[in-house]
């Protein structure tokens, strides 16, 4: 029985339930593939198709004016190279049909992570964050983020796991942090002095159980309340605009605004853009770590069924060298410069 690709497609965004963006840029390559004129069913697919077909996006692109048509035609290939893949997995083609080589593109567009020197910054900084309206606590608005730029550098966790800033999020909470040394997920054999962390992926819901180290587990218990409520959040100060409230932040820190290469064009430092930090740093660390530490999606049933990458990512999270800045407090000299020990005053 002959399959199309469009059923294919159907399935397989169906089985991962992807995010909005990425289902579209599939949806985009289903629909280049109709217009190309790829109506024969996916097991007539072949080498001699898949390369008339991305010659056919390369040259369309250019036609176009495209700025980067090797990017273009290379992110056609991906998908269609993942959906092929999932195909193969589920018996719907008996072969995986071979691929050209990439086209040649242009891979900087800008850069979207932040320096450790630009995160040093942000983090003393954090003194100058002017109290919230209404704000009642005895702790400072700033030591809640400098306690939030230590957990999005470790973890590169979502901006709804760190602040509920919409009613879907599900923040993390006081009953998900543990101090034993055994995690609560018996199927994690390593042990530890500080600590676990518990959380949920905003897109996807997948759990997470992460080993607290040094410099996490001080920040953590900067902002524990003497009796915390385990139905409390764990970090406060971020509100509905934890965005704009980022972008302040750059501006006291001085960070200048990031470039993209293509347009010319200044963009606005995100939240998000500490997740691609997360990253950076992660796989310059222990390369691949970041796929498990940040919980992206990997294709192959070998990655996502049999590959134990737990160890790996305990090992990257207890050994990453952090910022300088990271360490004031376990040094004792929290809300101090650490060359000439002024004291920093936190806004009022």
């Amino acid at each position: 029985m002959s399959t199309i690709l469009k059923t294919v497609v159907a399935k397989y965004l169906r089985a991962g339930r992807p995010a909005r963006g990425t289902r579209d840029a599939y949806h985009t390559t289903l629909k280049k593939w109709r217009q190309w004129g790829g109506g024969f069913p996916i097991e007539n697919l072949g080498r001699k198709e898949i390369r008339e077909f991305l010659d056919w996006i390369y040259e369309r692109a250019i036609m176009h004016e495209g700025t980067n048509p090797g990017r273009t035609a290379n992110k056609a290939r991906e998908n269609l190279r993942a959906i092929m893949a999932w195909a193969w997995e589920q018996d719907l083609i008996d072969t995986l049909p071979r691929f050209p080589k990439p086209q040649e593109q242009r891979d900087v567009a800008g850069r979207h992570y932040l320096t450790k020197a630009e995160v040093n910054a942000l983090y003393f900084a954090t003194h100058k964050m002017k109290r919230p309206r209404g704000w009642k606590l005895l702790i400072p608005v700033g030591r809640y983020w400098r306690s939030a730029l230590v957990v999005f550098f470790n973890y590169g966790v979502d901006t709804g796991t760190v602040w509920k800033s919409a009613p879907c999020h599900e923040p993390t909470l006081w009953r998900h942090v543990t101090w034993d040394r055994q995690s609560p997920d018996r199927e994690v054999k390593e042990k530890l002095p500080w600590g676990w962390i518990y959380y949920r992926r905003v897109k996807t819901g997948k759990p997470f159980y992460r080993p607290m180290n040094r410099v996490v587990h001080a920040h953590i218990k900067s902002i524990m309340p003497p009796a915390p409520d385990s139905n409390a959040p764990v970090f406060l100060g971020g509100g509905s605009r934890s965005n704009t409230r980022f972008r302040h932040l750059c501006d006291h820190a001085g960070i200048k605004p990031k470039t993209n290469v293509e347009t010319g064009e200044n963009g606005s430092w995100l939240l998000k853009d500490l997740r691609k930090t997360c990253a950076t740093y992660y796989n310059a660390h222990v390369p691949e770590s970041s796929i498990e530490i940040l919980g992206r999606s990997v294709g192959g049933v070998t990655y996502r069924h049999y590959a134990h990458q737990g160890p790996l990512a305990f090992k990257a999270i207890m050994t990453l060298p952090h910022p300088s800045a990271f360490a004031s407090l376990i040094n004792g000299f929290d809300g101090e410069c650490p060359c000439c020990r002024r004291r920093f005053e936190d806004a009022s």
